[in-house]
């Protein structure tokens, strides 16, 4: 498999490897005039071969969205990539919309940080008593640091007529577990949709 792919294969792997997670929308697009959006049934999909990692996304999506659907609670594993098989089931269950979410890349930067000397005062014995003496170097042998960026593309098309209404770009630095990095994806693009007048305002 060409790196390019098993990168892009593996990137929702990569969303339980690191503790914290910071989502930024980069880009969106809404479909000029488009008003409220008031779906009654989502169909929620993850574009990911890791299909354990997949189902975990999809799953959230379809907690934290109303009305969603969970893909692989809806098509048999491999089905997902028989566009025709796709295109008969979701309109045989009646769904009027499709969220997808879709990693566009995954890269990594190693940031080398260089040794370095520091003298210090010690903290220990009376003002003067280790006057002299107090005084001690601090040796930081240097180390390596490494960051991960996952960009993910998200778009939601209306399947009457097929149309995009919405996508976006964001990148999430140093993901955490896929449930935390999938909400801050929605919670960034519910923010942005709502400043567009997509969907309600909360409460």
């Amino acid at each position: 498999m060409p790196i390019r792919h098993l990168l892009l294969a593996s990137a929702l792997v990569l969303l339980s490897s690191c503790a914290t997670t910071s989502t930024q929308l980069t880009s969106t697009w809404v479909e000029p005039g488009a008003g409220p959006l008031k779906y009654k049934k989502i169909l929620a999909t993850v574009m990911s071969d890791q299909r354990g990692a997949r189902m975990s996304a999809e799953l959230r999506l379809s907690q934290r969205i109303p009305n969603t659907v969970a893909a692989f609670t809806v098509f048999d594993d491999g089905d997902e990539k028989n566009q025709e098989r796709v295109k008969a089931r979701i309109r045989e269950l009646g769904f009027d919309a499709v969220v997808m979410l879709r990693v566009v890349s995954v890269d990594r930067d190693t940031v080398y940080v260089p040794p370095s000397v520091t003298t210090v005062a010690g903290t220990y014995g009376g003002m003067y008593g280790y006057w002299g003496t107090g005084w001690s170097t601090v040796y930081d042998p240097g180390y390596t640091s490494e960051s991960t960026m996952a960009i993910v593309e998200t778009s939601i098309f209306e399947v009457a007529g097929e149309k995009l209404v919405w996508i976006s770009g964001s990148r999430t630095m140093d993901p955490g577990d896929v449930n935390e990095a999938v909400d801050e994806i929605i919670d960034a693009n519910a923010k942005a949709m709502r400043e567009q007048g997509l969907i309600a305002p909360k409460g």
